[in-house]
């Protein structure tokens, strides 16, 4: 037996009883995406992180999008597998490192977060599907009914605007951009594939569009949050 595959079963050896020592089942990359990591915003990334490192049997990496070198605002709470510069918008920002990235990135979970979010509770993986894009919805025609489950509508700035109603068969869901998580299947199905042109006006609407133009399911769940550069709270739905 050659030199190189002695070595290389006992670097696989190791690797499979280290991670049977760590007890770890679930990886967990989480995506931090703004035009700029402010100060401001130190109190959301400590809240995320303090519900995250909880998490049993879990590997949390972080990566940030910056429209510039401002990763030392939240380098004293968090550290950063990835750092990466792009000025392009939020949807373009994320397709474009997970194009960059799609062969290494060996994650079992992501979640996009927009560090003017802050999670007023834990995330509950048990409600989420690995066949779609889970989060808030903006904008809900359709069967279900639970606490949180709108990006406005709660107590704030965005409390008369909510847009949703109960219907037998979803007939429409364009889902929150602030915040959204999908397993590493939406990645496999081409859900983040580079976008060919740069989009002018990148919300919402964009975001599920773009999706749905792709075959990709969207998931409405509860998730509650505050986004506190305009003081709103997560709206229920349908209730």
């Amino acid at each position: 037996m050659s030199t190189t595959i002695i070595l290389y079963i006992i670097s696989l050896s190791n690797y499979f009883l280290y991670g049977i020592y760590i007890g770890i089942y679930m990886k967990l990359l989480v995506i931090i995406v703004s035009n700029e990591f402010n100060k401001s915003d130190c109190d959301n990334i400590e809240v995320l992180n303090s519900y995250l490192c909880c998490l049993p049997d879990t590997l949390v990496n972080y990566c940030g999008i910056s429209n510039q070198d401002d990763f030392n605002n939240f380098e004293h709470i968090i550290s950063f597998n990835y750092k990466v510069i792009n000025s392009k918008r939020q949807l373009s920002k994320i397709c474009d490192f997970i194009t960059d990235n799609k062969s290494t990135l060996d994650y079992d979970w992501f979640i996009k977060f927009r560090p003017d979010s802050k999670l007023l509770e834990p995330i509950n993986f048990e409600l989420l599907s690995d066949n779609a894009i889970n989060g808030r919805a903006r904008v809900y025609h359709g069967p279900k009914q639970f606490n949180y489950g709108l990006s406005t509508g709660g107590p704030g700035d965005w409390e008369h605007v909510k847009d949703c109603s109960y219907q037998p068969d979803e007939t429409d869901i364009i889902l929150d951009d602030q915040f959204f998580i999908f397993h590493n299947n939406m990645i496999q199905l081409n859900a983040f594939d580079k976008i060919p042109n740069n989009l002018y006006i990148e919300n919402e609407w964009t975001h599920s569009r773009y999706w749905i133009s792709r075959k990709i399911p969207l998931n409405v769940i509860g998730i509650n949050m505050l986004l506190t550069k305009y003081m709103c709270y997560s709206g229920d739905l349908n209730m």
